[in-house]
């Protein structure tokens, strides 16, 4: 018989013990887990569906009522901020902005600067085609670039990129744009004006006019029929996120209230620059969203310097003779802010002026110091559908220069028409004024100030409507483009501003607010920063 050892039962006891416990910890663990884990209702637990975050349009192609026909669809040729933002749709550029208004990648996807500002080089996608089929690659965008500074081609806002020398090619994929001096603005600049047309459009063209658009864009150009719309469709090769919208129709209607009648219809969608005497009403519609965001664009008489205006007591006399107040108020509805700049307030560089008040009497007294107490008469120029309100303005400055004696004959056109006549040279111009409104795409002072006041930018080389030639200025205006120092910059800008203000060149007028009117069922429209542009690529229809 085998011995009983008390030790050893002991042993055995607290073994089992403890095993005991073990499994009594785990099941209790378990109990503890499942209750954490389980949720509190008896629904059983499933995997969570991916939210989807590209809506679905209900319908496929957007109608947009614009006031003006194109005057040109060559990406390289653009002058007018409306046309050029129905070709932006077609036609794609190196570099573009965010929502606030920072450089991106576009169809370079980084870039480098030499330390002495002068070279840029840009990695290219790889991905991309054009809509003829052709692929983006260093050497299209030489040729752009090369397109774009030949003096024998087309090109209004030229200086707007700056002092661009050339570009060389480095790889397939990589290329260098030189310029000949530092251009503070210039990786803007890309990013604003220069519309990347293919190698087989510019080979095709060469410095004629190019008519058949072939650009990246998310949309390709179909069609352009002259007074009636401009067609677009979607690019289904589109390199980035395709548009859910598969056609967008630009129809041409010049007549402010036929657009808005053609958005409370449905015959459109979107209707620009509705009648702002509406605004309260549409407003107020609830089949329709309004849109006024601030844009970069100022309102101004330019006055030619030549018969009673190259005197500038008699430019201040009409600057003392129109009420901008009572014009935003009345005429515009509010649509405007009343400037103290040739620039608007939220340029960089801006510098305010003590306002030129309405003052008819010292308007009237300038006048007679000028050797025209009776005053004169003159031919004011004006377009229809290029600007809120643009011909009621022009009406309105017309009788505020009655009462100082001067008079004013306007002279209306449409705006192909207006761009043919402004673009002459100085010698060939039969009026003494226009109104005109200057937004480029990029809130710095230099692009308005260089573009409308240098002497080289007066028509036909450029668009300085005034045809202002101060040599001062002219020096002032290189020194501060070329000058990286922000502070530096704005001290010539102070001293550039306030003589302009005094020369007085244009009447200033104010900085113009935007109006558009479109239907509460499209969303993902995208206003650009300028707050002159409204993209539809990422719109759509809800149901």
């Amino acid at each position: 018989m085998r011995k009983f050892s008390s030790s050893n039962a002991i042993s055995k006891i607290a073994s089992i013990i403890i095993v005991i416990v073990i499994i009594a910890a785990g099941i209790i663990g378990y109990i503890a887990y499942t209750s954490i884990q389980k949720p509190v209702t008896s629904t059983p637990t499933t995997i969570p569906t991916p939210t989807i975050t590209s809506p679905i349009t209900a319908r496929e192609v957007v109608k947009i009522a614009v006031g003006i026909e194109p005057d040109t669809i060559d990406p390289h040729g653009q002058t007018t901020t409306l046309i050029f933002n129905i070709m932006r749709h077609v036609y794609e550029t190196i570099v573009w902005f965010d929502e606030n208004g920072n450089v991106i990648p576009w169809l370079a996807e980084s870039w480098t600067i030499s330390s002495d500002g002068l070279t840029y080089t840009f990695k290219l996608r790889k991905d991309v085609k054009f809509h003829d089929g052709s692929k983006l690659n260093a050497e299209t965008i030489k040729m752009n670039i090369e397109r774009w500074i030949d003096p024998t081609v087309r090109v209004p806002v030229r200086v707007q990129l700056g002092p661009v020398k050339g570009a060389e090619v480095v790889d397939e994929y990589t290329v260098k744009i030189i310029l000949k001096e530092p251009f503070a603005p210039f990786l803007r600049a890309l990013g604003g004006y220069l519309l990347i047309a293919s190698s087989k459009a510019i080979e095709k063209y060469k410095n004629a006019t190019i008519t058949e658009p072939s650009g990246t864009g998310p949309y390709k150009f179909v069609k352009w029929e002259k007074g009636k719309l401009v067609l677009l469709e979607r690019n289904e090769d589109y390199w980035g996120s395709k548009p859910l919208i598969r056609s967008i129709e630009w129809r041409i209607i010049p007549e402010a209230a036929t657009r808005e009648a053609a958005l409370l219809a449905g015959d459109v969608d979107v209707a620009f620059l509705p009648p702002p005497s509406d605004i309260s009403k549409l407003q107020a519609d609830p089949k329709v969203k309004v849109l006024t965001p601030i844009t970069n664009r100022i309102i101004f008489i330019g006055l030619l310097p030549k018969g009673p205006l190259k005197d500038p007591r008699v430019r201040q006399a009409l600057n003392y003779a129109v009420d901008k107040k009572a014009l935003i108020d009345k005429v515009l509805f509010g649509l405007g802010i009343e400037t103290n700049a040739p620039v608007p307030p939220h340029f960089f560089g801006f510098y305010g002026m003590e306002p030129y008040s309405y003052n008819p009497e010292k308007a009237k007294q300038l006048l007679k110091d000028a050797g025209y107490p009776e005053g004169f008469k003159m031919v004011l120029l004006h377009p229809t559908g290029r600007y809120i309100q643009d011909k009621q303005v022009a009406e309105a400055v017309q009788a505020y220069l009655s009462r100082i004696g001067v008079e004013a004959q306007l002279v209306t056109m449409d705006w192909p028409s207006f761009v043919a006549k402004i673009t002459k040279p100085l010698e060939e111009k039969d009026y003494d004024a226009l109104l005109l409104g200057w937004g480029p795409f990029i809130a710095d002072a230099d692009y308005t100030l260089y573009a409308q006041f240098h002497s080289t930018q007066a028509p036909p080389k450029g668009l300085a409507a005034a045809h202002y030639n101060n040599s001062k200025i002219d020096d002032l205006l290189a020194k501060a483009r070329r000058e990286i120092n922000e502070e530096n910059r704005k001290t010539l800008y102070k001293e550039i501003i306030g003589t302009i203000w005094n020369d007085a060149p244009w009447i200033f007028l104010y900085t113009q607010k935007n109006f558009l009117a479109l239907s509460v069922k499209l969303e993902g429209v995208w206003i650009y920063v300028d707050g002159e542009q409204f993209f539809f690529h990422k719109a759509y229809f809800k149901p």
